[in-house]
């Protein structure tokens, strides 16, 4: 009786793939960019029922362009899976109205030959020889603003926020786009995005607050305040201080899950890790014996007047709280129900230069501690001599590491700030020029917002076009 019914079915499926091979139609075809400089091709494409937009079937493409599938009749539009292309380290944007093909398979005959070209959008030329700052005017603010939106334009950023500082005044700041690409719904001034983490510029100033008040060594390891279970079993990490979690010199992976075996010896290499600076809040919650939401209040917030910089969920409406984009497509908005302050903070720019301008007017704690904050950190281990001239915060693309902020050398000298990036899709940067006394917040709420928020408003702001 089994076997009738496995041949029964065996025969079914047999008919129905005979069927399914019968009403499919072969389709076979190449791309052509519509410029010559343009190296490989994108890894796939999709097919959408002409008739019925919720159908969409994704097609693999060869490094040489073709392509290939079986389609059963109807009619279909043929275009690529994404607007861009990535080239090198930059993207080609394509113009998926010029890109596409109407294809009727409506015969039982192949389609095969077909050649989609792929129109390119040109990049926009706006960057100026120096940057819009130096000699900031009522004509800059418009230049901001049409520099802003072509490029975001062009990198496909949803939305975004941009405050910028200079003599520690906010002189510009605006909101572009929109929270929701699918609803389309505007950012406005009280919009809030992700920072990402920029948080953790947040924890290191609460951190020193607490130092000033004694409570906290930065030089002692921090097992001694609080065990870390989870690598508790390498007794490398009884070396982890909060010195070297603030300049991400600990060993500790970025993130871990359960039992972790450290990735180096802690301070003798760079190695950035948020799930550090989790242990680090944990730690400040035990010595201090108080929750972080209540340090957040009483180190951050209310010492220096700020408002609409939030940690959680709790605090503001998620109405208010921007989607994020990856892929092209919007994500969930994340509901964090408590505080994690290697990531969480969501803020706008203006609300956020409020911080900064804190931070450039040395607010909040001593000069000696601001002078901490900004020095290039070294192991200052009193068991390795060596170490102590050697300087182990820097990453291999010469990025440099004070206790929680990013710092760099420029032409224009020396910058500090964070740059953050969320899951969900977002991307910021908080940068400033210390010589230059000027610099900028931008949030965006995308995963191409980095093209805009790093280099792009660095160079139209202060560094200029590059010679």
């Amino acid at each position: 009786m089994r076997r009738i019914f496995l041949f029964i079915i065996i025969f079914a499926y047999s008919i129905f793939g005979q069927s399914q091979v019968t009403d499919s139609i072969s389709v076979k075809g190449k791309l052509l960019w519509d410029r010559e400089n343009i190296s490989d091709f994108p890894s796939s494409l999709k097919v959408i029922d002409f008739n019925n937009s919720s159908y969409i079937k994704e097609i693999n493409v060869d490094s040489l362009g073709h392509f290939s599938t079986y389609l059963i009749q109807g009619e279909y539009n043929l275009l690529p899976s994404k607007s861009y292309h990535w080239q090198g380290e930059d993207i080609v944007r394509i113009d998926l109205k010029k890109s596409q093909i109407k294809l009727e398979a409506l015969k039982q005959e192949p389609k095969t030959n077909l050649v989609l070209q792929l129109h390119t959008i040109n990049k926009p030329q706006l960057i100026p020889e120096q940057g819009v700052l130096h000699n900031f005017n009522t004509d800059s603010s418009e230049h901001i603003d049409t520099f802003v939106k072509a490029y975001m334009d062009y990198y496909q950023v949803s939305g975004a926020s941009l405050a910028i500082i200079k003599k520690g005044e906010v002189i510009f700041n605006n909101n572009y786009g929109v929270k929701n690409s699918e609803t389309n719904e505007k950012v406005t001034s009280e919009t809030l995005f992700e920072a990402g983490s920029i948080t953790k510029t947040v924890l290191a100033f609460i951190t020193m607050r607490i130092y000033e008040k004694g409570l906290i060594d930065l030089d002692k390891p921090l097992y001694q305040y609080l065990n870390f279970e989870d690598i508790s079993h390498d007794d490398r990490y009884k070396k982890i201080t909060t010195r070297l979690v603030l300049s991400h010199q600990t060993g500790f992976p970025n993130w871990a899950r359960g039992k972790f075996d450290l990735k180096f010896e802690p301070g003798t290499k760079f190695g950035y890790s948020g799930e550090t600076f989790e242990y680090l809040k944990r730690v400040l919650e035990k010595i201090t014996n108080k929750s972080i939401s209540v340090l957040i209040k009483e180190e951050f917030l209310v010492p220096l007047d700020l408002k609409d910089i939030y940690f959680s969920g709790s605090g503001f409406s998620m109405e208010i709280l921007a989607n994020g984009h990856k892929n092209e497509r919007v994500s969930n908005k994340r509901d964090i129900k408590s505080p994690m302050m290697a990531f969480s903070m969501v803020t706008n720019a203006k609300a956020f230069a409020k911080f900064a301008i804190a931070i450039r007017n040395r607010q909040g704690l001593k000069n000696e501690t601001y002078q901490q904050l900004f020095k290039i950190q070294k192991d200052f281990s009193l068991n390795n001599v060596y170490q102590i001239f050697k300087i182990q915060s820097t990453r291999e693309d010469g990025t440099h590491w004070g206790l929680g902020f990013r710092i760099e050398d420029s032409k224009f000298g020396q910058t500090y700030g964070h740059s953050g990036s969320t899951n969900p899709g977002f991307i910021g940067n908080y940068v400033y020029f210390d010589e230059l006394d000027m610099g900028y917040i931008v949030l965006t709420n995308s995963r191409m917002g980095g093209w805009l928020s790093i280099p792009l408003l660095s160079k139209l702001l202060i560094t200029g076009k590059d010679k």
